[in-house]
């Protein structure tokens, strides 16, 4: 019997147990995979991390999991968002975070970017809600869908998108169109890790009657693919892999791994990223877009 399986037998609350071994799971993830000198300097830039997303969270649950999952998250995509800004090499960026939600990347850059390295974070989201989050902070944002987003007036240097493209329609069109109109040679994106890919997610995947009424765009995933899957249909789309990263939501030297499986089924593993170039020479050859 598994440490669930023994919880519900002796009548502890599972939910509480599985989300305190996940934080666990996490930290020692952090830690073993570099990330908790980062951890720690996000946690002094922006102590509360509750806004993050449109939808609330249960107080208890966030101090006991979710603001620890989500740091650990963070911890990742800042290094490398730090590591796409080394690779361009010239101060005064200007960047563009497609389906930011909440204005905290921006602000965790301005604090661990080098000096005058970045001059300006542009969000990009087509939810209200969390467009007044990002300029409530002092920050900029425009109101529109990503795939709608008006590539003459934004002119960045990088495009970013994290744990985004995932929710889209036509992420092949979506990243096209940056390639062939945006500014910017590069584009740094993270997703959901799988091992296998798959049209739709979690929700997609429940009966009718478990069904949310209805989805937002935040909520609902669309496409999960495999890395390589991925690379194939950026490739397409005009672009190639400079660097690819991976990160774990559990360790892999700590009996903590046995958690592995439970990542698997109920969450994901980890996240997989790419900083991109652009490099339209295999999308040319298609005649059809």
């Amino acid at each position: 019997m598994n440490v669930i399986g023994l919880a519900k037998a002796v009548g502890l609350d599972t939910r509480a147990l599985y989300q305190r071994l996940s934080a666990a799971s996490v930290r020692a993830a952090v830690a073993e995979q570099g990330l908790a000198d980062v951890y720690q300097r996000l946690e002094a830039v922006i102590p509360d991390i509750a806004d993050q997303y449109t939808g609330g969270f249960d107080p208890q649950e966030y101090q006991r999991y979710w603001k620890i999952k989500m740091r650990g998250l963070h911890a990742w995509q800042v290094s490398l968002m730090l590591d796409a800004v080394r690779h361009l090499g010239r101060p005064g960026l200007v960047l563009a975070d497609i389906g930011d939600s909440s204005g905290n990347h921006a602000r965790y850059l301005q604090a661990l970017a080098p000096k005058d390295a970045v001059a300006r974070v542009v969000s990009v989201n087509l939810d209200p809600v969390a467009v007044d989050k990002v300029t409530a902070k002092g920050g900029d944002a425009i109101l529109c869908r990503a795939e709608e987003m008006d590539l003459a007036g934004i002119r960045p240097d990088l495009f970013m998108t994290f744990e985004m493209v995932e929710h889209l329609t036509d992420p092949l069109r979506f990243l096209h169109r940056l390639a062939e109109s945006g500014s910017a040679d590069h584009l740094l994106m993270t997703v959901p890790w799988r091992r296998d890919s798959r049209f739709g997610g979690a929700d997609l995947r429940m009966s009718d009657d478990r069904m949310a009424a209805r989805w937002t765009a935040e909520e609902l995933h669309i496409f999960e693919l495999r890395p390589d899957d991925w690379l194939l249909l950026a490739r397409l789309a005009g672009w190639r892999p400079v660097l690819t990263r991976l990160y774990r939501q559990y360790p892999v030297r700590s009996p903590l791994v046995a958690l592995r499986p439970i990542w698997r089924a109920l969450d994901f593993e980890g996240f997989w990223g790419v900083l991109l170039c652009r490099d339209l020479s295999v999308a040319n050859r298609y005649d059809a877009w």
